[in-house]
């Protein structure tokens, strides 16, 4: 989505309201149409970012988060590059919040490091990867362009999951395993993780099939769902499947990844849901246990995983998705 000359991408809609704009990672007519929870958890800024050009010396983005028990922090890149230690990241507080960034001096040598190695993204495209919670945009100061087609990766990575999907407990959004993993690749990402409210729902389904912005994708369930029951698990399951075993792009798929708290039976019986019915099409299925099963690589609340658990992830299913796609 285009607005100010600014890529808000991850983002179908955009709302004004009296405290600035509000952003969701999903379109109302889907949200409708899912589970209560649904759209408070698409306004997340998990996967959202402002991106653009700078004409200018630099430009300044008005932001405000909302209330939130972690610290609200964005995280700068130039195209592929992270940005320096002056530009890496910017507090974004609850009160309106001045983000400045310069135009690198540096430019000419990222662009040719970028062409070296083929890394996707142009450098001087802007990226302001914001944080795990709900940013308010507020407007911008400077001369700013939108990116073009051009100036980003010509395939993009969809990936879709719980919490874990979404990026609680990585700290910050660029050590998420879908980000890493789009890293790995060279790629773009879309990240349309639901932090607690991953519940297989038909709607997102036939939504994530029906973008045609996305080369290859995962499907992360199961965890938000141990409150069902077995069978109505199966179901919800069964008919999310069957919604996407149509597609012919590569749907990579997994079930519960390693947790240690209560409810071990009920995951294992889960995990062999979700494997009996992601085979068909292009899925590729992959055990949740076989990409992460390490105490040690859990945080402490026994079920995220640490950035170490994120990390194992992404090496583990790059490795797979790696075989099929490349």
């Amino acid at each position: 989505m285009i607005k100010d000359n600014i890529d808000f991408h991850n983002v179908a809609e955009m709302t004004e309201t009296e405290n600035g704009w509000k952003m969701s990672r999903l379109p109302s007519v889907v949200t409708e149409r899912m589970e209560e929870g649904a759209s408070s958890v698409a306004a997340y800024g998990t996967g959202v970012e402002l991106r653009f050009k700078i004409k200018g010396d630099a430009v300044t983005l008005k932001l405000r988060a909302e209330e939130a028990a972690e610290a609200q922090t964005a995280h700068i890149y130039y195209g592929a590059f992270q940005g320096g230690w002056e530009n890496s990241s910017r507090t974004i507080l609850t009160k309106e919040t001045a983000v400045r960034i310069e135009r690198p001096e540096n430019l000419k040598f990222m662009q040719q490091v970028t062409e070296e190695r083929g890394l996707g993204f142009n450098p001087e495209v802007v990226r302001v990867v914001l944080p795990y919670g709900t940013c308010i945009y507020l407007g911008v100061e400077g001369e700013v362009e939108a990116p073009a087609p051009e100036d980003y990766p010509a395939k993009t990575y969809l990936a879709y999951g719980s919490s874990i999907t979404h990026g609680s407990l990585a700290l910050a959004m660029p050590y998420t395993y879908p980000f890493q993993i789009a890293q790995r690749f060279g790629c773009d990402y879309i990240n349309l993780g639901s932090a607690g409210s991953a519940r297989a729902e038909k709607a997102l389904a036939e939504y994530i099939v029906s973008r045609r912005d996305w080369d290859f994708a995962s499907v992360e369930l199961g965890i938000n769902m141990l409150g069902y029951t077995p069978e109505a698990f199966e179901e919800r399951v069964r008919e999310f499947f069957s919604v996407l075993e149509q597609e012919t792009r590569p749907i990579f798929v997994t079930s519960i990844f390693g947790c240690f708290g209560s409810d071990q039976e009920k995951a294992a019986v889960f995990r062999r849901i979700v494997k009996k019915y992601a085979s068909g099409g292009q899925m590729v299925f992959t055990d949740g246990l076989e990409l992460l099963n390490d105490p040690a690589f859990v945080s402490q609340d026994l079920t995220h995983p640490s950035l170490e658990g994120m990390r194992q992830i992404a090496d583990r299913w790059y490795g797979v998705m790696r075989e099929r796609l490349v």
